[in-house]
């Protein structure tokens, strides 16, 4: 997609958001608003950085009150006016496998955050806690004086949390709650090695509890992951410190395998690249890899992993196969 078109996007978005902003949008509006979510998976990722653009504005605007100026970049006007927000709801669309959102307009106090296919946000809370987002994540954050409210929407996360025990900060992803005072954690939805939500510690203590109490909570500490699922209830299983730290290395934009399956590490990259792997055999997706690589580099990848494993790479616009060199056509272009 060319430059300018992402421009054109984002323009969009912005424009809504500041006629939300203005005053609240007519029924025809909403629909044409909604409408135009809807058109395309980009659109809602631009719709949510618009909204954290106003979030951030307005915080920005509140702390500096009764504080000396302090130079800054210029605002957009649209974004000037105190913020208000939306609650929508969010489903899975089974054709693509992308997020699908419904706009519901109402003020619900809280912001939004999400990030584009390749791209890692990290987002300072008033708080002094952070969270850092993944490719293709997305949070909803809403405060009280009594908690502190995540809501991990899609993706993948890492939460710097603030001590405060009396003012717990829970995190929600789909039908799990995951409770701390003060560490750091990561929850994922990206079902990379269970079908349900991944808690993984690397400092403090947090309970894993499910929303309904179907399933006996559990508590987890440093260096150990829950896999929380409805049907099978929460697994906790001890991490290597040096493991934890590579199956994090997304925040540098790398990705870490460890005797993970071709196929699995083709999906992988798919969440922060266009170009696709793609693997017909499936005994070449069930071999194993080792090694850390640059997230955006699938083709790198598949280079490295045809010398090591004696495959062949064919690359076809973005779509890159991985093949052994008796299927490969002879009439291809390949690269060993």
């Amino acid at each position: 997609m060319r430059a300018r078109d992402e421009h054109s996007i984002d323009d969009i978005a912005a424009a809504w958001v500041a006629r939300e902003d203005r005053a609240p949008l007519t029924a025809a509006d909403a629909v044409a608003r909604d409408a135009w979510l809807q058109a395309d998976v980009r659109h809602f990722g631009a719709y949510a950085r618009a909204h954290a653009v106003l979030a951030r504005t307005a915080r920005a605007r509140a702390l500096s009150n009764g504080t000396a100026a302090i130079a800054a970049a210029p605002v957009p006007p649209r974004f000037r006016r105190s913020r208000r927000v939306l609650r929508w709801a969010a489903g899975m669309a089974a054709a693509v496998s992308l997020l699908v959102i419904g706009v519901h307009r109402q003020q619900d106090d809280a912001e939004y955050y999400a990030t584009r296919r390749g791209e890692i946000l990290r987002v300072p809370l008033e708080d002094g806690s952070a969270i850092t987002l993944d490719s293709d994540s997305q949070v909803r954050v809403r405060y009280d004086d009594a908690r502190r409210s995540i809501t991990l929407l899609q993706g993948e996360a890492l939460f710097d949390v603030a001590k405060n025990p009396g003012r717990p900060f829970v995190v929600r992803a789909q039908e799990t709650d995951v409770t701390a005072v003060g560490t750091s954690f990561a929850v994922s939805l990206t079902e990379r090695r269970s079908g349900g939500v991944e808690v993984l510690v690397r400092e403090g203590v947090v309970d894993v509890a499910d929303t309904q109490g179907a399933v006996a909570p559990a508590r987890l500490l440093a260096n150990y992951r829950a896999l929380a699922n409805r049907s099978h209830g929460i697994r906790i299983e001890a991490v290597p410190a040096e493991d934890l730290e590579q199956q994090l290395a997304w925040r540098e934009g790398m990705l870490s395998f460890n005797g993970d399956t071709l196929s699995v590490a083709a999906a992988q990259f798919l969440r922060y690249s266009d170009t696709r792997i793609v693997i017909d055999d499936p005994l070449v997706g069930s071999r194993r890899i080792v090694g850390l690589y640059s997230a955006s580099d699938p083709l790198g990848f598949a280079r490295s992993v045809a010398l090591s494993l004696g495959l062949v790479v064919e690359q076809q616009g973005k779509v890159v196969r991985l093949r052994t060199p008796q299927s490969a056509p002879q009439a291809a272009h390949s690269m060993q």
